[in-house]
């Protein structure tokens, strides 16, 4: 049943890739499959082409002195960034605004196989959008910094690390352009909002990009520094996908275990 919740879910966030809404019938198999692979080349080629360039163009100075977790740190908030930007939409319009709740609702169909498959929807969508960006710099950072264990162990954890806060976000503000869609009378409006935020600030990056790769790497130190002291957890989160994974886990069993001899 899960199965076929998910199948039936992401089948409806694709809709116009296998459905033409103006002339009301489905796509022939030859759009179809035109319209999956460029959406493909897009998504993978263009995208990941242009994150690749990025952690290609800051990763070396970062790890060579030793700061492979800011690395990983600002690689992880694109991912993030992008990843929310991504599913947001429709996670407010397949989990908050779903059209067919009273008909899965009237069925023998356990509630909590509807919100899991929902769920799941979410996260798998956002795992596509962020992993444009984190997967990219993990194989940056395997190719440029020495591999080890930790570190290819580190770089799996940071794309799910990074997938997950992608799908808590999501669902959070998903519910705030829920209750905002509802109140108005145009909801595309909304989407039209958000949509001009994204590309303002997206656009803002760019053209201050090497300005600020450039800063970031020149004062890499201060920088790391100032986050260590002010946002740890940032820190810890970076650090795990450069690694440091294994040692954290090795100070935290070392406290579990202090705690419960000192019990």
């Amino acid at each position: 049943m899960l199965k076929t919740l998910l199948k039936k879910q992401m089948a409806e966030i694709f809709r116009n890739y296998f459905y033409d809404p103006k002339k009301n019938k489905m796509r022939s198999k030859g759009a179809t499959i035109a319209f999956l692979v460029l959406y493909a080349l897009l998504m993978v080629v263009v995208l990941g082409g242009i994150f690749a360039v990025l952690a290609v163009g800051i990763c070396a100075p970062l790890a060579a002195g030793g700061m492979g977790w800011l690395y990983y740190l600002l690689m992880g908030l694109i991912a993030v960034f992008l990843g929310t930007f991504g599913s947001v939409f429709s996670t407010y319009s397949s989990l908050y605004l779903s059209k067919d709740n009273d008909l899965l609702l009237s069925m023998p169909i356990p509630v909590r196989c509807i919100m899991t498959a929902r769920l799941l929807g979410v996260y798998l969508l956002g795992l596509m959008y962020s992993a444009v960006v984190i997967v990219p710099a993990v194989i940056v950072y395997w190719i440029t910094a020495p591999v080890t264990a930790g570190t290819i162990v580190g770089g799996v954890l940071m794309v799910l690390i990074v997938s997950v806060i992608v799908m808590i976000l999501s669902c959070l503000l998903g519910w705030v352009v829920a209750r905002v869609s509802v109140h108005l009378k145009s909801k595309s409006l909304i989407v039209v909002i958000i949509s001009l935020v994204f590309f303002g600030l997206y656009y803002f990056v760019c053209f201050n990009a090497y300005d600020l790769i450039e800063q970031l790497v020149l004062n890499a130190v201060t920088v790391g520094e100032k986050l260590m002291n002010s946002a740890y957890v940032l820190y810890i989160i970076g650090d795990c996908g450069a690694g440091g994974w294994l040692s954290m886990l090795y100070t935290t069993l070392a406290v579990a275990v202090l705690f419960i001899l000192t019990s």
